[in-house]
């Protein structure tokens, strides 16, 4: 009896060590820290994502904004985090592809090596864009009004991904202009709307409501073929433009030595909210391309998208802030 009773209790006591274990805890917040400002694509992006898993598993899932310094605040703070898949972050094209080459407050963390890469969850191209207000309706009279008077243009920034296209557009085209920083998207394009500043080259999903509204032209598209988004917008290689095709995308990240049952159950929930029609729908809706990757494929092209984004780094003449 006794015996029975002691195996009973071993059994009782394990289960609830697996219990207490198992990933995530309904009793914890998971804390998902962007770090970009609330209404940025990223933001936006995230934020859809997150509030169909929480809807659909109960966990409980808060987005903390740590905006600054092109990313690189947030990311350090999740890259320095235990690996117990309560902190995590959007990765992307701004903290581990352009951010690392542009900024010394990158240097705080490895873009590859500090990071548990869990899944791409879109893709998206970038374009130029003007004010429906400027003189500048199209890329022609945008580039001959740079030629004209070197230097006289200007062009505004809030991420890695937006400073890097620019500057990229800029030497391909053999213009030269001034570059203006903002804390954010948000902030360049209300500035660009305003007619403060001539141009930004910034991910399709920060520009469409504006050039849908009516508000912002795009006279260019940095792809390698047009976007069923915005269809009329020619690529830069009809322009007679060549190698700035540029890829921009978001995923879902943590810091390194992440367990393998936070990285299952996350790419888990993603396929179900990807998979969504409704999801995807809304996902276009901000300019975005629906387009899981997991495990060794997107471990590969975090890294390849790396590479590419610091040889247009450099090719720009940037160098490190």
């Amino acid at each position: 009896m006794k015996k029975t009773f002691s195996i009973l209790a071993l059994l009782a006591l394990l289960m609830h060590q697996s219990l207490a274990a198992a990933y995530p805890d309904t009793h914890k917040r998971i804390r998902f820290v962007v770090g970009f400002p609330a209404g940025s694509t990223i933001d936006n992006v995230s934020r859809l994502i997150l509030d169909d898993i929480s809807a659909r598993t109960g966990v409980v899932i808060v987005v903390d904004n740590k905006s600054g310094a092109l990313g690189s605040i947030g990311a350090g703070e999740v890259a320095r985090s235990q690996p117990d898949g309560y902190t995590l972050m959007p990765s992307s094209s701004a903290t581990h592809s352009s951010g690392p080459f542009l900024s010394k407050a990158f240097q705080q963390y490895a873009a590859v090596d500090d990071f548990t890469q869990i899944a791409r969850v879109v893709r998206f191209d970038v374009a130029v864009a003007t004010s429906a207000d400027s003189a500048y309706k199209d890329a022609k009279s945008l580039l001959k009004a740079a030629e004209k008077k070197p230097g006289a243009i200007n062009s505004g920034y809030g991420s890695g991904t937006g400073r890097v296209a620019a500057a990229a557009f800029s030497r391909a085209a053999g213009i030269e202009v001034q570059a203006i920083p903002y804390k954010g998207q948000p902030a360049a394009i209300i500035d660009l709307i305003g007619g403060r500043i001539d141009f930004v080259a910034a991910d399709i999903g920060a520009l469409v409501s504006q050039i849908k509204a009516g508000k912002l032209n795009a006279v260019a598209l940095m792809a390698p073929k047009r976007s069923t988004i915005l269809p009329d917008v020619p690529t830069m290689e009809e322009l007679g433009i060549k190698g700035v095709d540029l890829i921009a995308w978001i995923g879902i990240a943590g810091p390194a030595k992440l367990p393998q049952d936070v990285v299952d159950w996350w790419q888990t929930q993603l396929r179900e909210t990807i998979g969504s029609a409704k999801i995807q729908d809304q996902l276009r809706t901000l300019g975005m391309e629906p387009d899981l990757s997991t495990g060794t494929d997107f471990r590969k092209f975090v890294q390849t998208q790396y590479t590419a984004w610091g040889e247009q780094t450099r090719h720009a003449g940037i160098e490190p802030e």
